[in-house]
Protein backbone atom coordinates (compact mmCIF):
# COMPACT_ATOMS: atom_id res chain seq x y z
CA UNK A 1 0.00 0.00 0.00
CA UNK A 2 1.26 3.22 -0.68
CA UNK A 3 -0.16 6.70 0.58
CA UNK A 4 -0.26 9.57 -2.27
CA UNK A 5 2.20 12.85 -1.39
CA UNK A 6 -1.16 14.73 -1.49
CA UNK A 7 -1.47 13.37 2.25
CA UNK A 8 2.28 13.96 3.00
CA UNK A 9 1.85 17.65 1.93
CA UNK A 10 -0.86 17.88 3.36
CA UNK A 11 0.75 17.15 7.02
CA UNK A 12 3.74 19.16 5.92
CA UNK A 13 1.81 22.75 5.43
CA UNK A 14 0.02 21.77 8.80
CA UNK A 15 3.44 21.84 10.56
CA UNK A 16 4.82 24.37 9.17
CA UNK A 17 1.65 26.76 9.72
CA UNK A 18 1.31 25.34 13.51
CA UNK A 19 5.05 24.89 14.69
CA UNK A 20 6.88 26.57 11.84
CA UNK A 21 8.68 26.15 8.69
CA UNK A 22 12.15 25.59 10.86
CA UNK A 23 11.06 23.24 13.09
CA UNK A 24 9.01 20.89 10.61
CA UNK A 25 12.50 20.61 7.96
CA UNK A 26 14.66 19.85 11.98
CA UNK A 27 11.90 17.08 12.06
CA UNK A 28 11.45 16.11 8.65
CA UNK A 29 15.80 15.40 8.53
CA UNK A 30 15.50 13.27 11.17
CA UNK A 31 12.88 10.82 10.14
CA UNK A 32 14.88 11.02 6.32
CA UNK A 33 17.78 9.33 8.03
CA UNK A 34 15.53 6.39 8.59
CA UNK A 35 13.12 7.00 5.33
CA UNK A 36 14.92 8.27 2.52
CA UNK A 37 11.95 9.20 0.71
CA UNK A 38 11.58 12.06 2.73
CA UNK A 39 14.77 13.80 1.94
CA UNK A 40 13.42 14.21 -1.69
CA UNK A 41 10.94 16.59 -2.48
CA UNK A 42 7.29 15.15 -2.56
CA UNK A 43 4.71 15.52 -5.28
CA UNK A 44 1.65 15.42 -4.56
CA UNK A 45 1.33 12.27 -7.21
CA UNK A 46 4.50 10.79 -5.14
CA UNK A 47 3.79 7.54 -3.87
CA UNK A 48 5.31 7.06 -0.79
CA UNK A 49 5.35 3.72 1.10
CA UNK A 50 2.47 3.18 3.88
CA UNK A 51 5.13 1.63 6.08
CA UNK A 52 7.48 4.85 6.14
CA UNK A 53 4.43 7.27 6.27
CA UNK A 54 2.88 5.79 9.41
CA UNK A 55 6.48 6.07 10.93
CA UNK A 56 6.55 9.78 10.04
CA UNK A 57 2.92 10.36 11.22
CA UNK A 58 3.67 8.35 14.59
CA UNK A 59 6.91 10.50 15.11
CA UNK A 60 5.07 13.54 14.32
CA UNK A 61 2.58 12.51 16.74
CA UNK A 62 5.00 11.55 19.65
CA UNK A 63 7.45 14.79 19.16
CA UNK A 64 4.55 17.20 18.23
CA UNK A 65 1.88 16.21 20.19
CA UNK A 66 2.97 13.97 23.24
CA UNK A 67 2.06 10.55 21.76
CA UNK A 68 -1.95 11.98 21.84
CA UNK A 69 -3.48 9.71 19.83
CA UNK A 70 -6.16 12.22 18.95
CA UNK A 71 -3.92 14.15 17.24
CA UNK A 72 -4.75 11.40 14.28
CA UNK A 73 -8.45 12.79 14.49
CA UNK A 74 -6.88 16.87 14.32
CA UNK A 75 -5.17 16.43 11.61
CA UNK A 76 -8.00 15.04 9.74
CA UNK A 77 -10.26 17.57 11.18
CA UNK A 78 -7.86 20.33 10.12
CA UNK A 79 -7.31 18.84 6.54
CA UNK A 80 -10.90 19.23 5.59
CA UNK A 81 -11.13 22.42 6.81
CA UNK A 82 -8.05 23.73 4.64
CA UNK A 83 -9.27 21.87 1.74
CA UNK A 84 -12.88 23.30 1.88
CA UNK A 85 -11.98 26.85 2.97
CA UNK A 86 -8.92 27.32 0.45
CA UNK A 87 -7.72 23.96 -1.01
CA UNK A 88 -8.38 21.59 -3.46
CA UNK A 89 -12.17 20.96 -2.52
CA UNK A 90 -13.14 24.78 -2.38
CA UNK A 91 -14.38 24.90 -5.34
CA UNK A 92 -16.45 21.77 -5.92
CA UNK A 93 -18.38 22.31 -2.58
CA UNK A 94 -20.19 25.00 -1.08
CA UNK A 95 -21.92 25.86 2.39
CA UNK A 96 -24.64 23.80 2.43
CA UNK A 97 -23.76 20.62 0.60
CA UNK A 98 -22.64 18.28 3.23
CA UNK A 99 -24.89 15.75 2.11
CA UNK A 100 -23.01 15.46 -0.81
CA UNK A 101 -19.49 15.87 0.73
CA UNK A 102 -20.90 12.33 2.92
CA UNK A 103 -20.89 10.28 -0.51
CA UNK A 104 -17.83 12.17 -2.03
CA UNK A 105 -16.10 10.57 0.79
CA UNK A 106 -14.81 7.18 -1.29
CA UNK A 107 -13.47 9.54 -3.90
CA UNK A 108 -11.26 11.45 -1.15
CA UNK A 109 -9.96 7.80 0.19
CA UNK A 110 -9.05 7.17 -3.59
CA UNK A 111 -7.30 10.66 -3.76
CA UNK A 112 -4.99 9.61 -1.29
CA UNK A 113 -4.36 5.58 -0.78
CA UNK A 114 -3.69 2.88 -3.80
CA UNK A 115 -5.15 0.19 -1.67
CA UNK A 116 -8.32 -0.24 0.92
CA UNK A 117 -11.98 1.16 0.49
CA UNK A 118 -14.17 3.61 1.60
CA UNK A 119 -17.68 3.24 1.30
CA UNK A 120 -20.62 5.67 2.36
CA UNK A 121 -24.04 4.83 2.61
CA UNK A 122 -26.89 7.50 3.72
CA UNK A 123 -30.23 7.37 4.72
CA UNK A 124 -32.22 9.88 5.85
CA UNK A 125 -30.41 12.02 7.76
CA UNK A 126 -27.54 9.32 8.92
CA UNK A 127 -24.60 8.43 6.60
CA UNK A 128 -22.43 5.38 7.05
CA UNK A 129 -18.46 5.04 6.52
CA UNK A 130 -16.78 2.14 6.13
CA UNK A 131 -13.41 0.99 5.51
CA UNK A 132 -12.27 -2.16 4.20
CA UNK A 133 -9.24 -3.64 2.65
CA UNK A 134 -6.63 -1.64 4.18
CA UNK A 135 -3.37 -3.98 4.78
CA UNK A 136 -1.84 -2.49 7.40
CA UNK A 137 -4.69 -1.69 9.98
CA UNK A 138 -3.51 1.72 11.41
CA UNK A 139 -5.32 4.28 13.85
CA UNK A 140 -3.31 6.56 11.35
CA UNK A 141 -6.00 5.82 8.97
CA UNK A 142 -9.62 5.52 11.00
CA UNK A 143 -8.91 8.69 12.91
CA UNK A 144 -7.36 10.70 10.45
CA UNK A 145 -9.75 9.41 7.86
CA UNK A 146 -12.91 10.06 10.05
CA UNK A 147 -11.72 12.94 11.36
CA UNK A 148 -11.77 14.27 7.79
CA UNK A 149 -15.24 13.37 7.04
CA UNK A 150 -16.13 15.19 10.72
CA UNK A 151 -14.42 18.33 9.91
CA UNK A 152 -16.04 18.25 6.10
CA UNK A 153 -19.18 17.43 7.64
CA UNK A 154 -19.17 20.35 10.10
CA UNK A 155 -17.08 23.00 7.80
CA UNK A 156 -20.36 22.66 5.35
CA UNK A 157 -23.02 21.81 7.46
CA UNK A 158 -22.06 24.71 10.06
CA UNK A 159 -22.86 22.80 12.67
CA UNK A 160 -21.24 20.14 14.68
CA UNK A 161 -21.75 16.57 13.37
CA UNK A 162 -22.26 13.88 16.51
CA UNK A 163 -20.97 10.66 15.26
CA UNK A 164 -20.56 7.21 16.93
CA UNK A 165 -18.02 4.23 16.57
CA UNK A 166 -19.06 1.33 15.43
CA UNK A 167 -16.10 -0.46 14.47
CA UNK A 168 -12.57 0.69 14.39
CA UNK A 169 -8.99 -0.81 14.33
CA UNK A 170 -8.04 1.73 17.52
CA UNK A 171 -10.83 -1.08 19.01
CA UNK A 172 -8.72 -4.12 17.19
CA UNK A 173 -11.20 -4.44 14.66
CA UNK A 174 -10.46 -5.21 11.03
CA UNK A 175 -13.13 -2.55 9.24
CA UNK A 176 -13.91 1.25 10.60
CA UNK A 177 -17.15 1.74 10.86
CA UNK A 178 -18.83 5.31 11.86
CA UNK A 179 -22.31 7.03 11.90
CA UNK A 180 -22.53 10.55 11.52
CA UNK A 181 -25.93 11.74 12.17
CA UNK A 182 -26.14 14.67 9.54
CA UNK A 183 -28.33 18.41 10.91
CA UNK A 184 -31.38 19.30 8.13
Amino acid sequence: MDVKGVAFLARQAQAEQTFGRDRWRAFLAEQAKRDPIFAQPVMPVTRIPADAFLRLNDAMTRQFYAGDPQAYWQYGVRSAEYALSQGQLKAIFSKGEHRRFAMFTPGIWKGYFTAGDLAAQLQGNVTELRITGVPQPHIYFELSVMGFASGGLSYLSGKQVPHEVLKGFSRGDQEVVYRFTLPD
